[in-house]
């Protein structure tokens, strides 16, 4: 298979699971080409589509300055954390890299099947302290491995629980954050992707139409397919990428 279809059918089935639950872009498609590419070049390579697909979800929910005033903080700290975690790519040994993704992926899969099983969410508590905490460690992680969500979805967890729409305050609140992150990717990965070649560049291009086509592919099947057994098919997919990402690391 040729870099150019992985990367496109990487982000075909993102973009679905992506429009169905509301988050899931970054995590599959950096744990999919995490041990094929080094993780810098994984970074460059989303960072233009990832953040396409969380803004037009984040702009799709409406409310836009409803959720910059209530989450400001959070999306602050998501930007400051972002930014320090895309520096440290540059520092910290990609190998490093590849072990900190697949345990955040593995330990994520491991916790939502363990959610389902006992029917109740892991939750963090819903104060000032936990979400500086929170969205400060979601944003490095989200910039160094694009794992931005685990963490993030756990605070949330508890902050949207008692709006009028939880899932969809859930959902529009964390993308808000992923585009501030992917924004803070931007700056720092910006003298890289003015490097790329032109057939990277190409890449890119089709990537992010193709993952908006099926994004809203996702829209369409919302309501029409059971959620919870695709959430568990691409957790499994998940699982597989994590620990494979993991061997990589390791060097097994």
């Amino acid at each position: 298979m040729t870099a150019f279809t992985l990367i496109i059918l990487t982000f075909i089935v993102a973009s679905i699971f992506h429009g169905l639950t509301g988050i899931g872009v970054t995590l599959i498609a950096t744990t999919a080409l995490a041990s094929s590419y080094p993780m810098s070049h994984v970074l460059v390579l989303t960072v233009i589509p990832c953040l396409i697909i969380n803004l037009v979800v984040f702009l799709d929910g409406g409310r836009i300055v409803y959720y910059l005033k209530k989450y400001w903080l959070l999306v602050l700290t998501s930007f400051i954390g972002s930014y320090i975690g895309t520096k440290l790519v540059f520092i910290i040994a990609s190998h490093h890299l590849l072990i900190a993704l697949g345990l955040l992926i593995v330990g994520y899969v491991v916790m939502q099947f363990v959610a389902m099983s006992v029917g109740k969410n892991f939750k963090l508590p819903n104060t000032t302290s936990s979400l500086v905490i929170s969205g400060t460690i979601a944003g490095v992680l989200g910039g160094a491995t694009n794992a931005m969500s685990p963490l993030l979805v756990m605070y949330l967890l508890s902050a949207t629980e008692h709006t009028d729409d939880p899932k969809t305050e859930l959902i529009n609140a964390s993308n808000l954050c992923y585009v501030v992150g992917k924004i803070a990717q931007l700056i720092v990965l910006w003298q890289a992707l003015t490097a790329l070649p032109k057939t990277d560049w190409l890449m890119i291009g089709v990537a992010s139409v193709v993952s908006v086509v099926f994004l809203y592919l996702g829209f369409y099947f919302r309501d029409k397919i059971s959620q919870a057994m695709f959430k568990k098919i691409v957790l499994v997919i998940l699982l597989i990428l994590g620990v494979r990402a993991l061997i990589k690391g390791f060097g097994v």
